[in-house]
Parts: C-alpha cells; sequence; structure tokens
C-alpha cells in the first residue's frame, strides 16, 4: 500500500468516526432539549453550577482513565455545555413566551 492509499484509507476512517461523534452529540442535544422542557415546566434556572462541575469532574476523570488530555476533554465539556445552556435558555424563553404574562390584571 502507498502512503498515498494509507492516508486515504486513513482519513475515510477518522471521517466514520467524526460521522459517528457528530451523530452522537446530534443526540445529546435532543436530549438537552428535553431538559430544557423539564426546566421550563418546573420553573428551574437553566444552569445548574453543581451539574457543571460533575460534567468537568467526569470529563477529567475520563482522560486520565484513557490516556487523553486532561485539558482538552474538559474544554471540549466546556463546549457542550455552551452550546447545552444556549439551547435550554431558548426553550425556556419560549415557553416563557407563550405562557404569555403571568401577573397580568384581566381585561
Amino acid at each position: 500500500m502507498t502512503t498515498a492509499e494509507e492516508l486515504a484509507a486513513l482519513r475515510a476512517e477518522l471521517d466514520g468516526i467524526d460521522e459517528a461523534l457528530y451523530g452522537l452529540v446530534r443526540d445529546r442535544m435532543r436530549c438537552i432539549e428535553r431538559v430544557g422542557a423539564v426546566k421550563a415546566r418546573a420553573g428551574m434556572p437553566v444552569f445548574q453550577p453543581g451539574r457543571a462541575d460533575e460534567v468537568e469532574r467526569r470529563a477529567a476523570e475520563h482522560a486520565r482513565a484513557h490516556g487523553l488530555d486532561e485539558t482538552f476533554l474538559v474544554r471540549l465539556a466546556d463546549l457542550l455545555m455552551e452550546e447545552a445552556i444556549r439551547v435550554e435558555e431558548e426553550i425556556v424563553a419560549q415557553a416563557g413566551a407563550s405562557a404569555g404574562p403571568q401577573n397580568s390584571p384581566p381585561t
């Protein structure tokens, strides 16, 4: 196998891994949408500091256990959480807008 063929095969493998990763991110975001809906119904704040700490801790532990760079994996977790917060805030805002004014006098 030539170097070009070997690289092409490895790049095809990477493309497949990327597709699987993107699919998992999609699944995570769909779950986040459900989380946002629950928080909106319960009137809970979107950002939960304890949960963010837990996600970062788990990412760091996973990195150490699997020989990955801890800083990278925590940054990746943070990026996923940033997007989760954005999506949840959008859902909570939409729920608030569709509920209308809560304390308005009857007209």
